[in-house]
């Protein structure tokens, strides 16, 4: 909306003089008639105000400064009245001063970390309601990586949301990579929230360009690890003397024949046991990851597994995740399988070899993995037809081998 009429007046508070002989400078905005005041900060001696030319009279350094700091004030009245018009506001005294010492919410100034930090504190409130504490502490750690980045970088503790650019990207990106020395895929994941933040900042009108409008964040295929029918059994039929390797053995099978994770397994409690009509005992737990419902048959070898260690402190007594890696390890060996087996390889199993395999439909496997979507899975079965393409090369090639066809 255009304005009508418009002035800034730069005055001094006379009946206010300090001790020590100055006056405050004042700024008096009038809009249509509307008029409020506010103070520049500044003081000036009485005799040395020009009231004519609204300035401080002479040439020496305090009287350029001074004036140089007036000029800077009316010039960013003038650039915060172009910011309303632009958006829309009828302009009033008022709101122009508001604006002025950045209390309109959608025309204020913001910063990187100060929008970061109020997505990481939203983020801390829903941990256990959507959001695990394993992505609170990615975003934690994202935060961190890129202060260090902007301190490097800029020699500055935060950047304003307008300053970020394409190369501010390239720059944290080559960061990642080179300096902190982290694969395609741990600085995707990074690259990826600050992505998030900077969507969330434009949609909030905080910024005018989004930078990764033109730069593509991509992660690198990753071979998904599962065991096949006869690995499986060769864990299952593994024998050992040691009992942290049959701990480790047994919390193993456990995810395979139920698909939970980690986390899942380390809070199952005695509450997510459910019985139906028909006898069945069901795993119904929500994930710590994501709050979606998990509900599970509880398969013999399960069963087996929570009736050896009933009567413990804890449900199941897993080991801490780099242990239990670890046995992994020692056992893969022991049992001649030439993988490398973490714990999350019992839910690959699980989705794969105990389930698809076995012509479980993909919905049903999806609901009991706790998957949003039947698109999750549907990699696990993507895997199950290379497995299956792949014997059936060998055969094919066995077959051919010496004939005339």
């Amino acid at each position: 909306m255009v304005r009508s009429s418009f002035s800034i007046l730069f005055t001094i508070r006379e009946s206010k003089v300090r001790k020590n002989g100055k006056a405050p400078i004042e700024i008096a905005i009038t809009v249509n008639g509307d008029r409020c005041t506010l103070s520049t900060g500044k003081q000036v001696t009485i005799d040395k105000w020009d009231k004519i030319k609204q300035q401080v009279r002479g040439k020496d350094e305090e009287a350029q400064s001074l004036n140089n700091c007036l000029k800077s004030i009316k010039a960013k009245l003038y650039q915060k009245e172009a910011e309303l018009l632009d958006r829309g506001f009828i302009i009033t005294a008022g709101l122009l001063r508001d604006a002025y010492f950045d209390k309109v919410e959608s025309i204020k100034e913001r910063s990187l970390f100060e929008v970061f930090t109020e997505h990481n504190q939203e983020q801390e409130k829903l941990i256990g309601n959507g959001v695990s504490k394993a992505t609170y502490w990615v975003s934690v750690y994202t935060i961190r990586l890129l202060k260090e980045f902007v301190q490097q970088k800029y020699k500055r503790e935060d950047l304003y949301l307008r300053e970020l650019n394409l190369n501010f990207i390239q720059s944290f990106h080559s960061f990642l990579r080179i300096d902190k020395g982290m694969a395609q895929n741990s600085s995707t994941k990074h690259l990826k929230l600050l992505k998030k933040i900077i969507n969330l900042s434009v949609a909030n009108s905080h910024m005018a360009f989004n930078p990764f409008s033109t730069y593509k964040v991509e992660r690198e295929p990753v071979e998904t690890t599962f065991l096949d029918e006869e690995e499986l059994r060769t864990i299952i039929n593994f024998d050992t003397p040691l009992p942290r390797l049959e701990k480790a053995k047994d919390m193993f099978l456990f995810g395979c024949f139920t698909g939970l994770s980690y986390i899942d397994i380390k809070t199952l409690t005695s509450e997510h046991f459910e019985k139906d009509n028909a006898g069945r005992i069901w795993i119904k737990k929500r994930r710590i990851k994501t709050g979606i419902l998990s509900r599970i048959p509880l398969l013999p070898i399960a069963k087996l597994i929570l009736d050896k260690y009933k009567g413990g402190d804890k449900l199941l007594p897993i080991q801490d995740p780099a242990d239990i890696n670890k046995y992994l390890k020692d056992i893969a060996i022991l049992c001649g399988i030439n993988k490398r087996i973490y714990f999350h390889t019992s839910r690959h199993t699980f989705a794969s070899t105990v389930t698809l395999a076995n012509n479980i439909s993909l919905e049903v496997v999806s609901k009991m993995l706790g998957h949003t979507n039947t698109r999750m899975t549907a990699h696990y079965a993507k895997l199950i037809d290379k497995c299956i393409g792949e014997q059936m090369d060998k055969l094919m090639n066995r077959f051919t081998e010496g004939t005339d066809y």
